[in-house]
Protein backbone atom coordinates (compact mmCIF):
# COMPACT_ATOMS: atom_id res chain seq x y z
CA UNK A 1 0.00 0.00 0.00
CA UNK A 2 1.52 3.28 -0.67
CA UNK A 3 0.61 6.62 1.47
CA UNK A 4 -0.47 9.84 -0.47
CA UNK A 5 -0.48 12.80 0.58
CA UNK A 6 -3.94 13.79 2.78
CA UNK A 7 -6.25 16.29 2.26
CA UNK A 8 -5.60 19.12 3.62
CA UNK A 9 -7.81 19.38 6.73
CA UNK A 10 -8.43 22.91 8.30
CA UNK A 11 -5.82 24.29 10.27
CA UNK A 12 -5.46 24.67 13.60
CA UNK A 13 -5.30 28.23 14.79
CA UNK A 14 -2.03 29.39 16.32
CA UNK A 15 -2.65 29.89 20.07
CA UNK A 16 -2.73 33.82 20.26
CA UNK A 17 -1.76 33.79 23.44
CA UNK A 18 1.62 32.27 22.39
CA UNK A 19 3.63 34.96 24.98
CA UNK A 20 1.56 34.05 27.82
CA UNK A 21 3.01 30.45 26.81
CA UNK A 22 6.47 31.62 26.44
CA UNK A 23 6.43 33.52 30.04
CA UNK A 24 4.80 30.97 31.51
CA UNK A 25 7.69 28.62 30.18
CA UNK A 26 10.32 30.81 31.31
CA UNK A 27 9.11 30.99 34.83
CA UNK A 28 8.98 27.16 35.36
CA UNK A 29 10.72 25.33 37.93
CA UNK A 30 14.34 25.45 37.78
CA UNK A 31 16.72 28.35 39.49
CA UNK A 32 19.12 29.74 37.66
CA UNK A 33 22.28 28.85 39.10
CA UNK A 34 25.09 31.02 39.79
CA UNK A 35 27.11 29.11 37.29
CA UNK A 36 24.87 29.63 34.78
CA UNK A 37 24.58 33.58 35.60
CA UNK A 38 28.23 33.84 34.71
CA UNK A 39 27.89 31.69 31.07
CA UNK A 40 28.64 28.45 32.67
CA UNK A 41 30.22 25.41 30.57
CA UNK A 42 33.51 26.33 28.57
CA UNK A 43 32.48 30.29 28.88
CA UNK A 44 32.36 30.41 24.79
CA UNK A 45 30.57 33.26 23.26
CA UNK A 46 27.45 32.60 21.66
CA UNK A 47 26.75 34.53 18.87
CA UNK A 48 23.55 34.68 16.37
CA UNK A 49 23.52 32.33 13.94
CA UNK A 50 24.68 33.68 10.51
CA UNK A 51 22.61 34.24 7.23
CA UNK A 52 24.19 31.25 5.63
CA UNK A 53 26.36 29.05 6.33
CA UNK A 54 29.40 29.99 4.52
CA UNK A 55 31.52 33.45 5.61
CA UNK A 56 32.21 36.37 2.24
CA UNK A 57 35.12 34.04 1.30
CA UNK A 58 33.22 30.86 0.71
CA UNK A 59 34.26 29.27 3.81
CA UNK A 60 32.47 27.24 6.50
CA UNK A 61 31.46 29.49 9.21
CA UNK A 62 32.31 27.17 11.80
CA UNK A 63 30.79 28.12 15.22
CA UNK A 64 28.08 27.68 18.10
CA UNK A 65 24.96 29.92 17.57
CA UNK A 66 21.41 30.11 18.47
CA UNK A 67 18.78 30.99 16.24
CA UNK A 68 18.50 29.50 12.35
CA UNK A 69 20.53 29.90 9.28
CA UNK A 70 17.84 30.59 7.06
CA UNK A 71 18.56 28.19 4.34
CA UNK A 72 21.60 25.64 4.16
CA UNK A 73 23.38 25.35 1.17
CA UNK A 74 26.83 23.90 0.52
CA UNK A 75 29.18 24.43 -2.33
CA UNK A 76 29.31 20.61 -2.96
CA UNK A 77 28.16 17.79 -2.05
CA UNK A 78 27.02 14.63 -4.02
CA UNK A 79 26.51 11.19 -2.87
CA UNK A 80 28.33 12.74 0.46
CA UNK A 81 25.59 14.48 1.44
CA UNK A 82 23.05 13.78 4.50
CA UNK A 83 20.60 15.24 5.73
CA UNK A 84 17.82 14.35 8.06
CA UNK A 85 15.01 16.02 10.21
CA UNK A 86 13.76 13.83 13.65
CA UNK A 87 10.94 15.10 15.95
CA UNK A 88 10.12 13.34 19.28
CA UNK A 89 7.27 14.56 21.80
CA UNK A 90 7.41 12.70 25.27
CA UNK A 91 5.88 13.37 28.30
CA UNK A 92 6.05 11.15 31.81
CA UNK A 93 3.28 8.38 29.77
CA UNK A 94 4.58 8.47 26.17
CA UNK A 95 7.67 8.99 24.19
CA UNK A 96 6.55 9.41 20.15
CA UNK A 97 9.18 9.58 17.68
CA UNK A 98 10.10 10.14 13.65
CA UNK A 99 12.41 11.35 11.05
CA UNK A 100 12.86 11.88 7.60
CA UNK A 101 15.97 11.01 6.45
CA UNK A 102 18.03 12.24 2.47
CA UNK A 103 20.71 9.74 2.00
CA UNK A 104 21.22 11.14 -1.05
CA UNK A 105 20.83 8.06 -2.93
CA UNK A 106 18.26 7.17 -1.16
CA UNK A 107 15.60 8.34 1.65
CA UNK A 108 14.07 6.72 4.39
CA UNK A 109 11.06 7.76 6.77
CA UNK A 110 10.61 6.14 10.97
CA UNK A 111 7.92 6.44 13.45
CA UNK A 112 7.53 5.01 16.61
CA UNK A 113 5.04 5.17 19.57
CA UNK A 114 6.31 4.21 22.77
CA UNK A 115 4.55 3.30 25.96
CA UNK A 116 6.31 4.75 29.26
CA UNK A 117 4.01 2.98 31.52
CA UNK A 118 4.20 -0.34 30.04
CA UNK A 119 7.89 -0.29 28.72
CA UNK A 120 6.80 -1.36 25.23
CA UNK A 121 6.99 0.15 21.58
CA UNK A 122 3.56 -0.19 20.33
CA UNK A 123 3.92 0.81 17.10
CA UNK A 124 7.34 0.64 14.80
CA UNK A 125 7.20 1.80 10.90
CA UNK A 126 10.18 2.00 8.99
CA UNK A 127 10.93 2.24 5.45
CA UNK A 128 12.69 2.77 2.19
CA UNK A 129 12.65 4.85 -0.59
CA UNK A 130 13.96 6.27 -3.84
CA UNK A 131 15.85 9.68 -3.79
CA UNK A 132 13.50 13.03 -4.83
CA UNK A 133 10.65 11.11 -5.12
CA UNK A 134 9.81 9.22 -1.76
CA UNK A 135 10.80 12.04 0.22
CA UNK A 136 12.88 15.29 0.76
CA UNK A 137 14.25 17.36 3.94
CA UNK A 138 13.89 20.92 3.67
CA UNK A 139 17.17 23.34 3.33
CA UNK A 140 15.38 25.23 5.64
CA UNK A 141 15.20 24.67 9.61
CA UNK A 142 12.90 27.11 10.75
CA UNK A 143 10.14 29.08 9.16
CA UNK A 144 9.01 27.92 6.02
CA UNK A 145 10.52 24.22 6.73
CA UNK A 146 8.66 21.37 4.67
CA UNK A 147 10.41 17.88 5.55
CA UNK A 148 8.09 15.09 4.16
CA UNK A 149 8.50 11.13 3.39
CA UNK A 150 5.68 10.03 1.42
CA UNK A 151 6.34 5.43 0.98
CA UNK A 152 4.57 2.29 1.17
CA UNK A 153 2.79 1.68 4.70
CA UNK A 154 3.91 5.25 5.82
CA UNK A 155 3.25 9.23 5.20
CA UNK A 156 4.59 11.93 7.94
CA UNK A 157 5.58 15.06 7.69
CA UNK A 158 7.18 18.16 9.80
CA UNK A 159 6.47 21.62 8.69
CA UNK A 160 6.31 25.14 10.20
CA UNK A 161 5.09 28.00 7.98
CA UNK A 162 6.84 31.20 7.43
CA UNK A 163 4.86 33.39 9.29
CA UNK A 164 4.21 31.07 12.97
CA UNK A 165 6.48 30.12 15.38
CA UNK A 166 4.77 26.18 15.60
CA UNK A 167 5.83 23.28 13.91
CA UNK A 168 3.14 20.77 12.86
CA UNK A 169 3.98 17.20 12.94
CA UNK A 170 1.45 14.74 11.45
CA UNK A 171 2.04 11.01 10.78
CA UNK A 172 0.12 8.63 9.06
CA UNK A 173 0.34 4.73 8.89
CA UNK A 174 -0.87 1.01 9.22
CA UNK A 175 -2.05 1.10 13.09
CA UNK A 176 -0.64 4.59 13.58
CA UNK A 177 -1.64 7.84 13.82
CA UNK A 178 0.05 11.45 14.86
CA UNK A 179 -1.06 14.96 14.99
CA UNK A 180 0.79 16.82 17.07
CA UNK A 181 1.69 21.04 17.52
CA UNK A 182 5.15 22.61 18.50
CA UNK A 183 5.64 25.83 19.61
CA UNK A 184 9.22 27.24 19.50
CA UNK A 185 9.26 29.45 22.37
CA UNK A 186 13.03 28.75 23.32
CA UNK A 187 16.18 29.80 20.58
CA UNK A 188 17.55 26.47 19.04
CA UNK A 189 21.21 25.70 19.20
CA UNK A 190 22.76 26.05 15.93
CA UNK A 191 26.27 24.30 15.00
CA UNK A 192 28.84 24.62 12.11
CA UNK A 193 31.28 22.14 12.53
CA UNK A 194 34.41 20.57 10.74
CA UNK A 195 34.03 17.05 9.54
CA UNK A 196 36.80 14.79 9.93
CA UNK A 197 36.93 12.91 6.23
CA UNK A 198 34.65 14.87 4.95
CA UNK A 199 33.64 18.76 4.67
CA UNK A 200 31.14 20.51 7.02
CA UNK A 201 28.25 19.98 8.85
CA UNK A 202 25.33 22.49 10.23
CA UNK A 203 22.79 21.17 12.73
CA UNK A 204 20.16 22.58 14.33
CA UNK A 205 18.65 21.52 17.69
CA UNK A 206 15.83 22.61 19.78
CA UNK A 207 14.46 20.98 23.11
CA UNK A 208 11.67 22.35 25.51
CA UNK A 209 9.04 22.63 22.93
CA UNK A 210 5.29 22.77 24.51
CA UNK A 211 3.80 20.14 22.67
CA UNK A 212 -0.39 19.31 21.81
CA UNK A 213 -2.23 16.80 20.18
CA UNK A 214 -2.57 13.21 20.29
CA UNK A 215 -0.84 9.80 19.00
CA UNK A 216 -2.63 6.75 18.50
CA UNK A 217 -1.67 3.40 17.75
CA UNK A 218 -3.05 0.06 17.73
CA UNK A 219 -6.41 1.30 19.66
CA UNK A 220 -4.64 3.30 22.29
CA UNK A 221 -4.45 7.07 22.30
CA UNK A 222 -2.12 9.32 24.37
CA UNK A 223 -2.58 12.98 24.83
CA UNK A 224 0.20 14.65 23.86
CA UNK A 225 -0.50 18.37 26.03
CA UNK A 226 1.90 18.80 28.48
CA UNK A 227 4.68 17.04 26.78
CA UNK A 228 7.62 18.90 25.66
CA UNK A 229 9.12 18.32 21.76
CA UNK A 230 12.58 18.53 20.82
CA UNK A 231 13.99 19.04 16.79
CA UNK A 232 17.31 17.73 15.26
CA UNK A 233 17.52 19.51 11.49
CA UNK A 234 21.36 18.43 10.35
CA UNK A 235 22.47 18.88 6.28
CA UNK A 236 26.39 18.35 6.02
CA UNK A 237 28.59 16.73 3.13
CA UNK A 238 29.51 14.18 5.96
CA UNK A 239 32.59 11.43 5.91
CA UNK A 240 32.15 8.09 4.03
CA UNK A 241 32.23 6.64 7.80
CA UNK A 242 30.44 8.49 10.59
CA UNK A 243 29.96 7.82 14.18
CA UNK A 244 28.19 8.90 17.15
CA UNK A 245 26.94 9.00 20.27
CA UNK A 246 23.94 11.36 21.19
CA UNK A 247 21.44 12.42 23.73
CA UNK A 248 18.66 14.32 24.03
CA UNK A 249 16.23 15.40 26.62
CA UNK A 250 13.52 18.14 26.79
CA UNK A 251 11.12 18.72 30.38
CA UNK A 252 9.75 21.48 32.47
CA UNK A 253 12.11 24.27 31.72
CA UNK A 254 15.11 22.32 31.26
CA UNK A 255 16.72 20.91 28.26
CA UNK A 256 19.70 18.96 27.40
CA UNK A 257 21.85 18.13 23.99
CA UNK A 258 25.02 16.17 23.89
CA UNK A 259 26.75 14.04 21.49
CA UNK A 260 30.29 12.35 21.98
CA UNK A 261 32.34 12.24 17.76
CA UNK A 262 30.52 13.40 15.21
CA UNK A 263 30.13 17.58 15.55
CA UNK A 264 31.72 17.36 18.87
CA UNK A 265 31.35 19.89 21.25
CA UNK A 266 29.55 22.44 18.97
CA UNK A 267 26.64 21.72 19.31
CA UNK A 268 26.26 20.13 23.34
CA UNK A 269 24.39 22.58 25.61
CA UNK A 270 22.08 22.52 28.25
CA UNK A 271 18.78 24.54 28.42
CA UNK A 272 17.88 26.42 31.73
CA UNK A 273 14.80 28.52 31.40
CA UNK A 274 14.93 29.19 27.93
CA UNK A 275 18.69 30.11 27.64
CA UNK A 276 21.22 28.17 25.97
CA UNK A 277 24.45 27.47 27.67
CA UNK A 278 27.32 25.80 25.71
CA UNK A 279 29.19 22.95 26.75
CA UNK A 280 32.66 20.92 26.47
CA UNK A 281 33.24 18.12 25.04
CA UNK A 282 30.79 15.05 26.01
CA UNK A 283 31.82 11.17 26.84
CA UNK A 284 29.67 8.18 26.92
CA UNK A 285 29.79 5.56 29.21
CA UNK A 286 27.75 2.58 27.73
CA UNK A 287 27.69 -1.20 26.98
CA UNK A 288 27.25 -1.35 23.37
CA UNK A 289 26.52 -4.78 23.90
CA UNK A 290 23.45 -4.63 26.10
CA UNK A 291 22.32 -0.81 25.55
CA UNK A 292 19.72 -1.48 27.73
CA UNK A 293 21.60 -0.89 30.52
CA UNK A 294 22.16 2.21 32.43
CA UNK A 295 24.19 5.20 30.17
CA UNK A 296 26.61 7.90 32.22
CA UNK A 297 27.31 10.54 30.57
CA UNK A 298 29.35 13.45 31.23
CA UNK A 299 30.96 16.47 29.71
CA UNK A 300 35.03 16.99 30.50
CA UNK A 301 34.58 20.60 31.77
CA UNK A 302 32.22 18.82 34.78
CA UNK A 303 29.34 21.23 33.56
CA UNK A 304 27.11 18.17 33.10
CA UNK A 305 26.85 14.24 34.71
CA UNK A 306 24.16 12.44 34.01
CA UNK A 307 22.62 8.42 34.37
CA UNK A 308 20.19 7.82 31.68
CA UNK A 309 18.00 4.80 32.18
CA UNK A 310 16.55 2.85 29.09
CA UNK A 311 13.11 1.56 29.23
CA UNK A 312 13.25 0.38 25.84
CA UNK A 313 15.12 -0.07 22.88
CA UNK A 314 14.78 0.95 18.92
CA UNK A 315 17.16 -1.22 16.57
CA UNK A 316 17.73 -1.17 12.85
CA UNK A 317 20.55 -2.40 11.56
CA UNK A 318 21.18 -2.23 7.81
CA UNK A 319 23.41 -4.38 5.16
CA UNK A 320 23.22 -2.83 1.96
CA UNK A 321 26.90 -3.98 0.29
CA UNK A 322 28.32 -0.53 -0.51
CA UNK A 323 26.56 0.77 2.29
CA UNK A 324 26.00 -0.63 5.93
CA UNK A 325 24.39 0.88 9.24
CA UNK A 326 24.36 0.01 13.19
CA UNK A 327 21.28 2.28 14.64
CA UNK A 328 20.11 2.21 18.36
CA UNK A 329 18.38 4.53 19.90
CA UNK A 330 17.41 3.74 23.73
CA UNK A 331 14.05 5.20 24.96
CA UNK A 332 14.45 6.31 28.98
CA UNK A 333 14.68 9.02 31.56
CA UNK A 334 17.37 11.17 32.71
CA UNK A 335 18.92 11.53 36.30
CA UNK A 336 21.95 13.70 37.31
CA UNK A 337 23.17 17.35 37.37
CA UNK A 338 23.50 20.09 34.57
CA UNK A 339 25.16 22.86 36.00
CA UNK A 340 24.72 22.80 39.09
CA UNK A 341 20.66 21.91 38.93
CA UNK A 342 19.39 18.63 40.39
CA UNK A 343 17.16 17.01 38.12
CA UNK A 344 15.56 13.35 37.73
CA UNK A 345 12.81 11.39 35.47
CA UNK A 346 12.88 13.75 32.69
CA UNK A 347 12.18 11.60 29.77
CA UNK A 348 14.30 11.78 26.32
CA UNK A 349 16.61 9.28 24.34
CA UNK A 350 20.32 8.38 23.34
CA UNK A 351 22.06 6.97 19.96
CA UNK A 352 24.64 4.50 19.24
CA UNK A 353 25.60 5.05 15.93
CA UNK A 354 27.91 3.97 13.18
CA UNK A 355 27.03 3.87 9.33
CA UNK A 356 28.94 3.28 6.41
CA UNK A 357 27.34 5.37 4.05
Amino acid sequence: MIWSRPHEEKKEAVPQDLEAVRASFLAETWPLPSCAQRGGGRGRRVTPAPRSVLDELGRPAFGTYTGHVPRIRWRQGGLRSKRWHFVSVSGGHVLAAAAVVDLSWATMGFAYVFDRRRRRLIREVSRFGLPLLSGRVSERPGAGSRSEFVGPGLWLSLTRPEDSSSWRWRVRASGLRVEALLEETVEPLCAIAPIDGGLANCTHKTVCLPSRGFAESDGARFDLEGCWGALDHTLGVLARETRWHWASMSGTGLGLNLVEGFNGYRENAVWIRGQVHPLGEAEFELDREEPSSPWRIRTRDGAVDVRFTPEGIRREDKELGFAKSRFVQAIGSFAGTALGVDFRDIPGVTEDHEARW
